[in-house]
């Protein structure tokens, strides 16, 4: 990105980008996305999630960058109309009643209220050990977002049903995932070939509580509530 004048007196806004892709590039070897702990053959869980499925500005870029990922065996493609941004997980739908996530979907929409909507810009294209994705920034207006929810979880549910020292968060939305273990340089290098995409740029003005699971090398969701930013505004 190019720098214009008086940029060095400011915060690096596109830092992340060259960081998510410092790290993608140091990589080894890529591991099965889909062999992670927990997630038992029928098991759902409840997930925080900013939504792309009506977002055909990011559809048309996954679709151009997927076009030219399709031949590497090693990766499914995730359906545009699954496309998602993690924010938290709340809990597998089996260790919390469905009146707490109703409660705790409640409670966000109070803290929530506080957070205005914010332009998010989606793109370039990158990656980690198990799937390949856009990078999603700035980052602050996401971690905001993040601590809401959060919050919002432990008001419901306690202070141990919340991580003491939460997991590194990027924001990122996926638009596939590896399949099994393999070398990484044949892909990174494919990825290399399609940064050139331009970005787009989305406005996010919803957090919605989902009801995630897996199907067939995918994920799904049953919405269970859609909470707006800035709802009091």
């Amino acid at each position: 990105m190019r720098r214009v004048d008086g940029a060095a007196d400011r915060p690096d806004e596109y830092g992340y980008i060259r960081s998510d892709w410092h790290r993608y590039r140091q990589l080894d070897r890529l591991v099965n996305h889909w062999e992670r702990p927990g997630w038992e053959a029928g098991r759902r869980s409840y997930h925080w999630i900013v939504r792309f499925d009506g977002r055909p500005a990011v559809q048309r870029l996954v679709e151009r960058c997927q076009a030219r990922l399709g031949h590497l065996e090693t990766l499914d493609l995730v359906p545009v109309e699954s496309l998602h941004l993690t924010v938290q997980r709340v809990s597998f739908t089996d260790e919390i009643a469905s009146a707490q996530a109703l409660a705790v979907a409640a409670a966000a929409t109070g803290r929530c209220a506080s957070i205005r909507p914010f332009a998010a810009t989606v793109g370039p294209l990158t990656g980690s050990a198990n799937s390949v994705f856009l990078s999603v920034g700035p980052h602050r207006p996401f971690h905001l977002l993040r601590h809401a929810v959060v919050a919002a979880t432990a008001h419901v549910r306690g202070a141990g049903a919340v991580p003491d020292h939460p997991t590194t968060f990027d924001p990122h939305v996926s638009i596939a995932y590896n399949r099994r273990p393999t070398v990484a340089k044949p892909v990174i290098e494919q990825v290399a070939t399609v940064r050139s995409i331009p970005p787009v740029v989305v406005q996010v003005e919803t957090v919605s509580l989902v009801e995630l699971r897996r199907y067939d090398h995918t994920y799904l969701w049953r919405l269970i509530a859609a909470v707006p930013l800035a709802a009091r505004g």
